[in-house]
């Protein structure tokens, strides 16, 4: 019966709407499509999806991969495959980054790559000396019984090729894994019934495995094929290599996978970053170094040349740029900071430009030519590094630096004027020196994820702002077809207070005037008066967040979560306060990390704030971004900009009133989300772009309004406590 997935739902009841989420999604994934999954925050999103996913995946013999780039949520999957495993006998594996669960923390990964190589070449080794001395002790009984001249020769020669093996093998030895080793040599059957006999997490497994003088990332690997549910992040899907590996370990095709991705309005930028390609002016200056020390072996002596002419126009291009901008190299500090060399719109790259010139005046006419030459020659230098590593003469794998610069600059020669993708230029500063970097940032995801999407068993997209559904398909290149699911915010109505607080529209242009200034501090000091708990605020930048910080003048803690801060001790401390009844505000900003994954249930969070329509920096990037999408989509500023930013806005909304029994106030204080915008502000308003029922509850409030309306709400839902 279709219903059978219920075995795998472990709750006694459903939120409203839950059940008929399920019914969709078990009917599309026996049709194999590819489900769009919107549903507010709190609705049980994560179980509508696993529980029909894993009754067809048992039928079809397939496996299920749920994936996010949100640590709460991968801790939550966790906490649902517990309870569902409760009822019903699924196996599950948990994967985090190899580098997270070794516990060998000062080891990089090529390093780690190579040492597990060794050791599998270690166990070779020990077999073929077993062997050896099988053959040893057979010639030396012979002689025992009969001397024969001929069998002396033979045990020297197995004695010189014994001593050769052993010296080999102790080489191996002090580069491979001992913890692998251990894991190699034994069944391992006691890991299995451990892992399988409760759900796992990442650091439960490495423990284990430290205890055990073992690998658990090795012995994760070992039982993955076994597995009926996947828990991982976004890149073990979204990078190829890592994917590649991961079915690998799987014994899996996509075509065998049921994809779940939580978040799923992140995919487009999670992709772009997993995609975009680096060249830095150390690893240049190191290619340099290799081939001054192999130049006896290098196939052309134009890859010195090379090298230097591209090194030259590099440093040549930001010290000219600083040269002509007063001021511009002291604002360089240790993060990244962007120069242009292209135009983001025109997509014409000077910097490219620049150096076939500079190569066409040293000589260099084909540059395609010295770049394979660099390839052939940096292939052998990394052959040279792995065997020194092997052999126990370096303590670590290096990767060529001149095959990296190949690599790079055969992408970049080819790819840099394509629309699909933007040339940068980067500096930053170590200690007093200034160095940069070479980017190709990719612009359109679904060269990354159409191959994905178009090619698992079947898939659940899922997010409470993934609509509009036709945007996301298109970004994202999801061509099969869709099953589009919307359920609202199910949770009582009267609950909860949606309003758009009429001040003036925060252009970038007016919303530091003073006036400006004096009525959204006005009114933030309003809410925070009235509100029955903890202030959650949202400003558009850091920067706001800090002026605003200052401006408050109320008596009770506010936070602010600050940049480059962790903001873990921050937000306990306003959970403690609000769930002991008082009151306290957080401060934080719209592209921070508190505006989604974050569960401000209960009293942890009565009334957030969205300040102002919180567009991202509108630097070159997302505006190369917004041109690419213009080319592509036809919908630039809509699905580059517009839309996401109002997806950001809908997540922040949802961190309050998060059950059936919570209850929280939600305003947005900008003029551009009122009901009334769309006539007096005509394309400046966002009023239309929220669904249809968040519109309907949206309700305008003028600035002096604001806390009669709070006011009114929390005495409603106290009367309501009252009475009960």
């Amino acid at each position: 019966m279709k219903q059978d997935y219920l075995r795998y739902f472990p709750k006694s009841s459903y939120y409203l709407n839950q059940l008929e989420a399920m019914d969709a999604i078990y009917e599309a994934l026996i049709k194999k499509q590819v489900v769009l999954f919107e549903g507010a925050c709190g609705t049980g999103k994560t179980l509508s999806a696993l529980a029909p996913a894993l009754h067809i995946a048992k039928i079809e013999k397939k496996t299920v991969v749920i994936a996010t780039n949100v640590h709460q949520q991968m801790a939550q999957f966790i906490e649902e495959a517990r309870e569902i495993k409760k009822q019903a006998d699924i196996k599950v594996v948990v994967l985090k980054g190899k580098m997270l669960m070794c516990p060998k923390q000062d080891m990089d990964y090529d390093t780690c790559s190579l040492l597990r190589e060794n050791t599998y070449k270690l166990i070779e080794q020990e077999k073929d000396i077993g062997q050896l001395k099988n053959e040893i002790k057979s010639v030396n009984d012979k002689l025992k019984r009969v001397k024969d001249t001929s069998l002396i020769e033979v045990q020297r020669e197995l004695s010189r090729e014994f001593d050769k093996e052993e010296r080999q093998l102790h080489d191996t030895r002090k580069n491979s894994c001992d913890m692998l080793l251990e894991l190699l040599k034994s069944d391992n059957d006691d890991f299995r019934k451990w892992l399988f006999s409760g759900v796992r997490t990442p650091e439960e497994v490495a423990e284990w495995a430290l205890s055990n003088n073992s690998c658990g990332y090795e012995l994760l690997k070992r039982f993955m094929k076994e597995a009926d549910l996947l828990i991982c992040n976004y890149h073990h899907f979204l990078n190829e290599d890592i994917r590649t590996n991961v079915l690998g370990w799987m014994d899996k095709s996509l075509g065998d996978i049921i994809a779940i991705f939580d978040e799923a309005h992140n995919i487009e930028s999670a992709a772009r970053s997993h995609s975009s390609m680096t060249l830095t002016e150390l690893t240049i200056n190191r290619a340099l170094d290799e081939y001054e020390a192999n130049k006896d072996t290098a196939p052309s002596q134009d890859i010195e040349l090379f090298l230097g002419v591209l090194l030259e126009t590099l440093k040549s291009t930001y010290n000219n740029r600083f040269n002509t901008r007063f001021g511009e190299r002291e604002r360089v500090g240790s993060d990244w900071y962007d120069l242009r060399i292209a135009d983001p719109e025109e997509r014409v790259d000077m910097f490219r430009i620049k150096l076939l010139k500079a190569m066409g005046e040293a000589g260099i006419k084909k540059p395609q030519d010295s770049i394979e030459h660099m390839r052939s020659f940096g292939l052998t230098i990394d052959a040279f590094y792995e065997k020194q590593f092997t052999e126990g003469k370096s303590p670590v794998k290096k990767t060529s630096s001149v095959l990296l610069t190949a690599v790079f600059l055969s992408n970049y020669l080819k790819l840099s004027n394509d629309r699909a993708y933007y040339p940068v230029l980067s500096v930053r500063r170590q200690n007093k020196d200034i160095y940069g970097r070479l980017e190709l940032f990719t612009c359109i995801p679904k060269n990354v994820t159409a191959p994905i999407f178009n090619s698992v068993h079947a898939g659940v997209l899922m997010s409470a702002t993934l609509a509009p559904f036709e945007t996301i398909k298109t970004t994202l290149g999801i061509t099969r077809e869709t099953c589009e699911l919307a359920f609202g915010l199910s949770f009582p109505r009267e609950r909860r207070q949606t309003i758009a607080v009429s001040v003036p529209p925060l252009f970038a242009k007016n919303r530091d005037a003073p006036e400006t200034k004096e009525l959204i501090t006005r009114v933030l000091g309003d809410i925070i008066e009235q509100s029955d708990g903890n202030v959650l605020i949202f400003f558009p930048s850091f920067n706001e967040a800090v002026q605003y910080k200052s401006r408050l003048n109320c008596d009770v803690p506010v936070f602010l979560d600050e940049v480059g801060v962790s903001a873990q001790q921050i937000r306990d401390e306003f959970f403690r306060i609000g769930e002991a009844g008082k009151k306290a505000v957080l401060i934080s900003y719209m592209w921070g990390t508190l505006t989604e994954g974050v569960d401000y249930k209960n009293g942890r969070g009565r009334t957030v704030v969205i300040v102002g329509v919180g567009y991202p920096a509108l630097n070159d990037r997302m505006r190369a971004i917004e041109a690419a999408y213009e080319a592509e989509f036809g919908h630039g500023w809509d699905y580059a900009i517009e839309i996401p930013t109002i997806r950001r806005v809908r997540q922040a909304l949802g961190r309050v009133v998060r059950s059936p029994d919570d209850y929280g106030a939600r305003v947005l204080l900008d003029a551009r989300y009122a009901s009334s915008s769309a006539k007096k502000l005509g394309k400046y308003s966002v009023y239309n772009i929220f669904p249809e029922e968040e519109r309907a509850e949206i309700v305008d409030v003028a600035p002096e309004r604001v806390k009669y309306s709070l006011m009114n709400f929390f005495n409603d839902i106290k009367k309501t406590k009252n009475k009960k």
